[in-house]
């Protein structure tokens, strides 16, 4: 049985109407061991305690004075970092808009509690990890750690005992462990999924705005060894798919709560 940890970060959730960017990374406990050395020393060599997007792009609190050709250095050697040391990353955008048309509307199942657009995001990381974490046939365990600060990262929590107590009755066997949510300088793998939010951002960015055309859905097979990268793409409908597939769920459970339930104490006479 294998240990492992997936850290989750996020950009783009400012503003009124924002596109969640989610991000993270999968690894197993050796896998993260290795990439704090390696991370530490890069820190050492280019002076920098934590990585947040919005200083290196703008080049200030420890990135301050950095020319461009030391800010792509880094961009190099840590996609180098993750693609030689871990198992997965995986990005995600959702659009306000379409949460609010797909997702949001009416009609609502009895007794569902609708997710954040952060949340919806959320939960279809998880489902791919899963996956992952699943996929040699073997049981292992998976724990999620989460950075604090956006308010809606509580609904994270609620979907991940959620889940784990599907994935439990499902398979008959316990998938998840933990979540925890902590500050980026307890656990500095986290900075890792903010440049990977932050890097999907700027992709996604210079293809709308015309600039270097990145092929965002394009499958990436990696050699053997290689972190493998995915971006999640929710198909048409599919938001809607998740308050069609819970009411379905709801009804089934019902149904066989009827069935097992005991003859009443009353009879017909005779």
């Amino acid at each position: 049985m294998v240990l492992y940890t997936a850290y989750f970060d996020e950009a783009d959730t400012h503003g009124s109407a924002p596109t969640v960017i989610m991000a993270t990374f999968l690894g197993t406990a050796r896998q993260w061991e290795l990439f704090g050395r390696r991370l530490r020393g890069l820190q050492r060599r280019d002076g920098f305690t934590i990585f947040h997007a919005t200083e290196f792009k703008n080049k200030t609190g420890d990135f301050a004075g950095w020319s461009d050709t030391k800010c792509m250095d880094l961009v190099h050697d840590l996609t180098v970092l993750v693609r030689d040391n871990l198992t997965e990353g995986v990005t995600i955008h959702l659009e306000r808009l379409r949460y609010e048309e797909e997702y949001r509307k009416p009609p609502i199942p009895k007794r569902m509690s609708l997710d954040s657009q952060y949340g919806v995001c959320f939960r279809a990381c998880m489902a791919h990890l899963i996956a992952i974490v699943l996929r040699d046939g073997r049981k292992h365990l998976l724990d999620v750690v989460i950075e604090g600060g956006h308010k809606n990262v509580g609904d994270t929590v609620r979907i991940f005992e959620d889940m784990k107590v599907l994935v439990r009755q499902r398979l008959n066997m316990e998938v998840l462990r933990n979540i925890r949510v902590v500050k980026k300088q307890e656990a500095p793998p986290l900075m890792l999924a903010d440049f990977m939010a932050y890097t999907y951002s700027r992709m996604r960015a210079s293809k709308a705005s015309g600039g270097l055309d990145y092929d965002l859905e394009a499958p990436m097979a990696p050699r053997k060894r290689e972190a493998g990268l995915t971006h999640l793409e929710l198909l048409p409908e599919a938001l809607r798919g998740l308050k069609e597939t819970f009411e379905r769920e709801r009804r089934e459970a019902a149904n066989a709560w009827r069935a097992r339930r005991p003859a009443g104490k009353g009879g017909s006479g005779g």
